[in-house]
């Protein structure tokens, strides 16, 4: 079955690139869930990691959410940088799961070998909200996909 879901999540899952002079990263995720409860789990921890509910080192804000995209930015704490994360919730054809896109693209032009920190922006968010444990998570990324991936040491 996980085969099965692999494959439908990898039919139409070619995104464009980012800009090659900012760092980036991109993650494809997959669940044996719906997209609803994915995305509104998404959001509640977007809005929980909110400065204006007072955690003061996470930094993220809600851009807007819809059933289909969720868009947030975050900031680092010293203010100097800032990255652009966009969510895409699709459904699978296999069992009424989802293929979420998850992308995190810096804003300032830093170094493409951020250290993971745009692996750890989206990683955070999935990994506090609980949904690495969630039925049938795997998650498919690489260096190519993820400059810094292999780098990043990420902590909530």
């Amino acid at each position: 079955m996980r085969t099965l879901l692999l494959v439908s999540a990898l039919i139409g899952s070619l995104t464009a690139i980012p800009i090659p002079y900012h760092a980036f990263c991109s993650s494809l995720w997959l669940f044996e869930m719906p997209c609803a409860e994915i995305s509104t789990t998404l959001v509640k921890q977007i809005e929980a990691f909110s400065p204006m509910i007072g955690c003061e080192k996470c930094q993220y804000q809600l851009v807007s959410a819809t059933s289909v995209v969720i868009k947030a930015n975050h900031t680092s704490p010293d203010g100097l940088q800032t990255e652009n994360i966009t969510f895409t919730l699709n459904p699978t054809i296999m069992a009424s799961g989802c293929r979420v896109s998850a992308q995190s693209i810096s804003l300032s032009f830093t170094s493409l070998l951020d250290d993971g920190l745009n692996y750890c922006n989206l990683y955070n968010l999935l990994s506090a909200s609980g949904l690495t444990s969630a039925p049938g998570f795997i998650e498919m990324t690489n260096e190519w996909a993820c400059l810094g991936y292999g780098l990043s040491t990420c902590k909530a």
